[in-house]
C-alpha cells in the first residue's frame, strides 16, 4: 500500500488526528532545533485558530491509517517569494515514501502561490540532510551549529558573575511581551543591526525598523503563542537601548534563544555577554519549568560563538540552511 497525503485543517481534524499531527511535529521540532512546545498546547493552539497562516499537510502509511509524517509551509516574513518548510516524519516510518510525498504537496502549493524558492533546515550529516538532497536545484545558503546552553548550577554561576559586573555608563533592563514606549524606539535601531551578523542577508531582509514594525514584530514572533522575552542595554546617558537580545519560552522545557545585537559605537565592551548572561538568570527566574536554552548560529559568525562559549553553550548539532529552485527545470 502506498503513503497517502492530504490538507490539514486543525479546525476541522479529529481530536485524535490534531494529538497525532502535533505529536510528530513536537517531536520533529526538538530532534532538529532541541525546543518545542508541548504536543497537547501546539494541539490546543491549532485548534483554536491561533497557529498563525500556513499551509499544512498530514501523511499516513495508508487510507485511515494512522498521521505518521507532517508538513508545514509558511511565507518567509522578509521575502513572500520564499517559502519556509517544516517537514518531519515520525522516525520508525522513515524511508517509506511519507517525506517525499509531502513535499511534493508542498512544492506544488508553494509554486501555485506564486513562491519560487523553497527553504528548510535539516541535520548536517543525518537521514534529513540525504533527504534533502535528492531534491533537484538545491543549495547550501548557511552551515549553522546548534548549541544548547543547561542551566547547570555551573552555567547559572557563570552569567551571575558576568551579570553582576555591570559596565560603566550601562544599565541592563528586560521586558516579557511588548517594548515599553519609552524605548521602542531605540530598540527598534538596535534590531536594524542583526544584518551586521554573517549570513543574516540568507534570512533577513535590509531594515529600518520604526516602532509600527517592532509592534508588527513583537505580534509575529508571539502568534504561535510563545511569551517573548527581551533583555537590553540602556545608555545612562542617552537612556536609549544600545544592545538587546531576544528569546521565547513556550511551555516546554527548552526556551529559543533569537537575535542578538549591539549598536556598532558600542560594540568591543562586553555587553553582548552581559545581557546575554542576565537573560540567562531572567528565564530562569521567570520560568522555572525551562531547563535550558537553545540557539541556531552561523559557523562564520566567531563573535557571537566566542560570546556562547563564555556563557556555558555547547554544540550538540550542526544545522544546514537550504533552498531549492522552484523555477528551475529537472
Amino acid at each position: 500500500m502506498s503513503p497517502v497525503v492530504e490538507v490539514f485543517d486543525p479546525l476541522t481534524a479529529a481530536p485524535a488526528d490534531l494529538a497525532a499531527w502535533s505529536a510528530v511535529h513536537v517531536a520533529g521540532r526538538r530532534e532538529l532545533s532541541a525546543s518545542a512546545p508541548e504536543p497537547d498546547e501546539l494541539a490546543q493552539r491549532l485548534g483554536q485558530g491561533r497557529g498563525g497562516r500556513a499551509w499544512r499537510w498530514a501523511a499516513r502509511p495508508d487510507q485511515g491509517g494512522p498521521i505518521l509524517g507532517t508538513a508545514e509551509l509558511r511565507r518567509q516574513p522578509h521575502d513572500e517569494g520564499i517559502g519556509f518548510l517544516r517537514l518531519f516524519v515520525d522516525a520508525p516510518a522513515r524511508r517509506r515514501g511519507l517525506g517525499t510525498r509531502l513535499r511534493a504537496a508542498a512544492a506544488a502549493r508553494a509554486r501555485a502561490e506564486g513562491m519560487t524558492r523553497l527553504q528548510s533546515t535539516v541535520l548536517a550529516g543525518r537521514a534529513g540532510e540525504a533527504f534533502a538532497r535528492t531534491s533537484p536545484n538545491l543549495r547550501t545558503l548557511l552551515h549553522l551549529e546548534l548549541q544548547v546552553q543547561t542551566f547547570d548550577e555551573e552555567t547559572l554561576q557563570r552569567c551571575w558573575r558576568l551579570a553582576s559586573a555591570p559596565k560603566r555608563g550601562y544599565r541592563i533592563t528586560h521586558w516579557v511581551g511588548s517594548a515599553p514606549p519609552a524605548l521602542v524606539k531605540s530598540f527598534g535601531e538596535v534590531m536594524n543591526h542583526l544584518l551586521d551578523a554573517p549570513g543574516a542577508a540568507f534570512q533577513e531582509e535590509p531594515r529600518r525598523w520604526g516602532p509600527d514594525d517592532v509592534r508588527a514584530w513583537e505580534r509575529r514572533i508571539t502568534e504561535d503563542g510563545s511569551r517573548l522575552l527581551v533583555g537590553a542595554v540602556v545608555d545612562r546617558f542617552s537612556d536609549e537601548v544600545v544592545a538587546a537580545t531576544v528569546c521565547t519560552v513556550t511551555h516546554g522545557p527548552v526556551a529559543d534563544q533569537h537575535d542578538t545585537a549591539v549598536l556598532p559605537a558600542h560594540r568591543r565592551r562586553g555587553l553582548a555577554s552581559r545581557v546575554k548572561a542576565t537573560q540567562t538568570l531572567r528565564v530562569h527566574d521567570n520560568f522555572p519549568h525551562v531547563q535550558a536554552m537553545a540557539v541556531t548560529l552561523n559557523r562564520e559568525n566567531t563573535a557571537m560563538l566566542q560570546v556562547n562559549r563564555l556563557l556555558g553553550y555547547e554544540k550538540t548539532a550542526e544545522r544546514l540552511l537550504v533552498e531549492e529552485d522552484l523555477t528551475a527545470q529537472g
